[in-house]
């Protein structure tokens, strides 16, 4: 997730007219995910910790959670499966790599530390990634975080942060001409 981020300077290359509108989804989308992340992880949590619920009671339970975690989503709409809160069925993880989803949401919550280290110094960023990278599998995920100066999503603050920046930067986006 991090390297999707450093490879923004070839952007062009790859989406040509629609750079604009890929940088812009993609912060957006890096943001949005987080909240969907942790929704899949609470989800698990419930289920697991009552294997009995039933598939009606699973499905409130989604309803429920998307609520509290993506309450601008409609839950309203014309297609049943998601309206009637079945659209956890979709995530695979769920079923064959239970608890892991919150990874997703740790690593893209560095991503986005790294974003914003890029917007400041992309060089400086890079060595962080660096240091980051070459103590992969020596260290604990908050070690490997301390060591290469990152703060640790498990911090209210290091979300609050990167979050901010993010959100002043999509604030800020010259949205004309994208589609």
């Amino acid at each position: 997730m991090s390297m999707e981020f450093f490879a923004w300077p070839w952007a062009e290359g790859f989406f040509g007219d629609d750079t604009k509108k890929f940088l812009y989804s993609h912060l957006a989308g890096a943001l949005t995910f987080i909240p969907y992340g942790t929704m899949v992880d609470h989800f698990q949590h419930l289920v697991y910790e009552k294997p009995e619920m039933t598939p009606a009671e699973r499905h409130k339970t989604w309803k429920e959670l998307l609520g509290v975690y993506m309450p601008w989503v409609r839950l309203d709409g014309d297609i049943p499966f998601y309206s009637e809160g079945e659209g956890w069925q979709r995530q695979s993880h769920i079923y064959a790599s239970p608890f892991y989803y919150i990874d997703y949401c740790l690593a893209q919550t560095v991503a986005l530390q790294f974003w914003a280290m890029i917007e400041e110094d992309k060089d400086n960023a890079w060595k962080h990634y660096m240091a980051y990278t070459e103590q992969g599998g020596s260290r604990t995920f908050t070690e490997l975080l301390k060591n290469a100066g990152l703060d640790t999503p498990f911090d209210e603050s290091c979300l609050r942060g990167v979050c901010e920046k993010a959100n002043e930067w999509l604030k800020g986006f010259d949205l004309d001409g994208i589609a």
